[in-house]
């Protein structure tokens, strides 16, 4: 029930939404409160269109960059969580978002010899979906280009961070292995992934990929001109925050 509530309320919690919405109800409405509707929805489409004021609130919220060269050596599982791929009707093919940051920064962690295994975690997350799990999508693409072998793991069950928390404490507890880990997911997901994975008894490091926050210097048109992607990742944003007191509520964090 908590997983079907979670994806129906992604709608109600997006910022443009409440722009929309307010546009066009203010159509029905008196003329006294047609314009407060109006005057609320410019004033919502003008804040968070404004990459300036993301940016300040994402780097304060998300977990900043790591190097490698920093990780402590004695980690010797990192730990993948999806959501960076969905199978692509057309060819079978895994179609990657732009998350998929996490697989290639685990990839480097493992090919350069900072881990010895890549546990990747990743069912189906949609409501609905009658796609190939994540993983088993993942599984095939990268024993096709010949990056699959024994050090990388596949877990295609869990269908969000708690269930990937959940299934990779009970592969490690099934195989007696110590839960220290270098956990990678997006660096806006982290601080939750972090506390699911924590309540599961794991020590971790977080290597946090794919930063919603810039890694560049603002500029003067980050201040002045509205951006509609910065539309979208409030929605990101926001939606991870609906999750954060959602886990609470439920006990996972």
């Amino acid at each position: 029930m908590f997983f079907i509530l979670s994806k129906l309320l992604d709608v109600f919690l997006s910022p443009l939404f409440w722009v929309v919405f307010l546009a066009l109800g203010s159509f029905f409405l008196s003329c006294k409160l047609k314009r407060i509707f109006r005057l609320s929805s410019l004033i919502l489409l003008v804040l968070f269109s404004n990459s300036a004021l993301f940016n300040l609130v994402s780097v304060n919220w998300e977990e900043q960059s790591v190097k490698p060269d920093d990780l402590q050596k004695a980690n010797s599982f990192a730990v993948v969580l999806g959501g960076m791929a969905s199978e692509n009707m057309h060819n079978g093919l895994p179609r990657f978002a732009k998350s998929a940051d996490r697989l290639w920064q685990g990839l480097y962690l493992l090919k350069q010899g900072y881990v010895d295994t890549l546990l990747i975690s990743g069912g189906l997350g949609r409501l609905f979906d009658k796609q190939i799990p994540e993983g088993e999508l993942l599984d095939n693409y990268l024993t096709a280009i010949g990056l699959k072998d024994k050090t990388i793991i596949i877990e295609s069950s869990s269908r969000n961070t708690f269930e990937n928390a959940r299934n990779t404490a009970k592969l490690f507890d099934r195989k007696k292995l110590p839960k220290k880990i270098i956990l990678i997911t997006s660096a806006f997901h982290m601080p939750r992934a972090r506390a699911c994975f924590e309540k599961q008894g794991f020590d971790l490091e977080a290597f946090p990929a794919d930063p919603l926050s810039d890694t560049r210097p603002m500029q003067w048109k980050d201040y002045l001109i509205p951006s509609g992607s910065v539309l979208a990742q409030w929605n990101v944003l926001i939606r991870e925050w609906a999750g954060m007191v959602m886990y609470k509520i439920n006990g996972y964090i």
